[in-house]
């Protein structure tokens, strides 16, 4: 539901609805802000690094030339474009010190020279190598806040599909609460009572598989872990 409502806003933004441009773009500070300072290996402020200007103009585009039908994902695609501009700031401006051009991946080389048009599908490949990386490296970091470990989740992953279509219908009501959602992140702790009652799902099953629910249910509702979804085959509909 709320990659729909992002890709509907986009559409929107892009059919020149000034207003939720602008709302898209300062929701959106944070993750450039985060995007832009692992770029440049150091921690960006708004006040004081034209680094951020430049990555703010990059979103800014990258509304106008996502393709909501090209199969990539918005943040992908966004941090692309954002790396490619810095890239191109810092040749210009001779601050290589600052980024990490060297060594770079093949995909990283050639990404700099792509135009702001160029088919998102050359963008795919790419989003399966870097991004992807980075995309799992603060996955993981999240995950830490929750005590829960990659190893957690091979061990506690339900082995009989009955178990497991359970635990699925649970993490995708979980995730379509925000409120419930909320609740997980402020206080670390699976909200058990509410799940129990919004589900039917027996009080010792949803505690038994907390850290598979906790997990998957962030990648359902955190944006910047939809690329995720796949590669975790978590479906974002109930199965019939």
């Amino acid at each position: 539901m709320k990659e729909k409502i992002l890709i509907d806003t986009l559409i929107a933004a892009q059919s020149g609805d000034m207003l939720i441009r602008e709302e898209l773009i300062r929701s959106h500070k944070a993750f450039i802000s985060r995007v832009s300072s692992k770029i440049c290996n150091r921690y960006l402020t708004w006040d004081n690094d034209d680094e951020l200007s430049i990555a703010l103009i990059a979103f800014n585009d990258a509304i106008d030339t996502f393709d909501p039908d090209g199969g990539a994902s918005f943040y992908s695609f966004v941090h692309m474009v954002i790396h490619r501009r810095l890239v191109d700031y810092f040749r210009k401006e001779g601050k290589h010190q600052h980024l990490s051009l060297s060594p770079m991946n093949p995909e990283d080389e050639e990404l700099s020279r792509y135009d702001s048009n160029t088919s998102q599908f050359q963008y795919q490949e790419i989003e399966n190598t870097a991004v992807f990386a980075e995309v799992v490296e603060n996955y993981v970091h999240v995950l830490s806040d929750y005590n829960v470990t990659l190893d957690d989740l091979v061990k506690v992953s339900p082995k009989h599909r009955d178990s497991k279509e359970t635990l699925l219908r649970v993490v995708l009501a979980l995730s379509s609460e925000p409120n419930l959602m909320t609740h997980l992140k402020i206080h670390r702790l699976l909200p058990i009572k509410e799940l129990e009652l919004l589900t039917g799902v027996k009080r010792k099953v949803l505690e038994k598989g907390r850290k598979y629910l906790i997990a998957l249910a962030l990648v359902l509702y955190e944006p910047e872990f939809h690329p995720l979804k796949n590669f975790m085959q978590i479906p974002t509909e109930p199965e019939e």
